[in-house]
């Protein structure tokens, strides 16, 4: 048991494998599993042209079959610090902005903290406010911080970054340092599909403690069969996911991630 209890989640009573599994693979990316979504987004798509749907984007409905999943399964919502397993007391996403879209446009991120009651049309007023705070003029909280951070001496950084280190793996780190950094999120997405880009499989980051990657490819026409055999041409979209086996087994995950797809084909349900 840890000395000291963390801002951001409680201890998870699990059995001993689970227990265990920090000590046998120690970091995030040493734990990975990579898992491709191939999704029938027709529905999806029907749905976004209805009078029901107007004015949302398939970015809203896909954070919010998220966040409806992360609510059912909260095995999918949790993290590992210090070598010990953690239920997030929040559920936040994360993802990347360009202030503008072109080569020199200037990458931020935002972080988003949901409630587990909020629906579709919360979720699109929590995103849209903070897409237009990542491309406003003002620099964003963890901008203002990496800012002064990157001024100083690279062994200083270092050193920085090894006492950060230490005082999370401790749960010592203030919660005025964990609340708006992207990288303490349940999730971080990568919305590649925004600029017409299939969809890669992403590394996890081993500082902070998000332990799912997602990232949406662009939406295209491909081939379906189905189990009689009968061919159709479908709105598809592959979703790639990279997640920390150590917050919960392959199984659920995969289970989490199939009820996910469902609540995408109906947003509105």
């Amino acid at each position: 048991m840890p000395l000291f209890p963390r801002y951001d989640g409680t201890v998870v009573r699990a059995g001993a494998l689970r227990r265990f599994m920090p000590f046998l693979m120690r970091g995030r990316n040493e734990s990975a599993v990579y898992f491709a979504q191939r999704i029938d987004v027709g529905p999806t798509l029907a749905w976004l042209e209805s009078p029901d749907g107007a004015g949302y984007t398939f970015l809203h409905v896909v954070l919010a079959a998220i966040l409806r999943t992360l609510v059912l399964r909260p095995g999918m919502n949790r993290f590992v610090v210090g070598r010990t397993l953690y239920q997030r007391k929040g559920l936040s996403m994360a993802f990347a902005v360009k202030k503008r879209l072109d080569d020199d446009g200037k990458l931020t991120t935002v972080k988003i903290d949901f409630e587990p009651t909020d629906g579709i049309a919360d979720v699109k007023r929590r995103i849209d406010e903070a897409i237009s705070e990542g491309r406003g003029e003002a620099d964003t909280t963890s901008e203002k911080e990496m800012n002064v951070v990157a001024r100083l001496p690279g062994p200083l950084i270092g050193l920085l970054m090894w006492l950060q280190g230490l005082l999370d793996g401790w749960n010592l780190l203030p919660s005025g340092m964990i609340k708006p950094d992207p990288l303490y999120s349940s999730v971080f997405l990568a919305n590649l599909g925004s600029i017409g880009l299939d969809a890669p499989f992403h590394h996890l980051y081993e500082y902070g403690t998000t332990p799912l990657f997602a990232v949406i490819g662009r939406i295209h026409k491909e081939q379906w069969v189905d189990d009689a055999g009968a061919t159709d041409i479908r709105d598809t979209v592959l979703i790639r996911w990279t997640f920390d086996e150590r917050i919960c087994d392959g199984l659920y995950c995969a289970r989490s991630l199939d009820q996910m797809k469902g609540f995408l084909a109906a947003p509105g349900g």
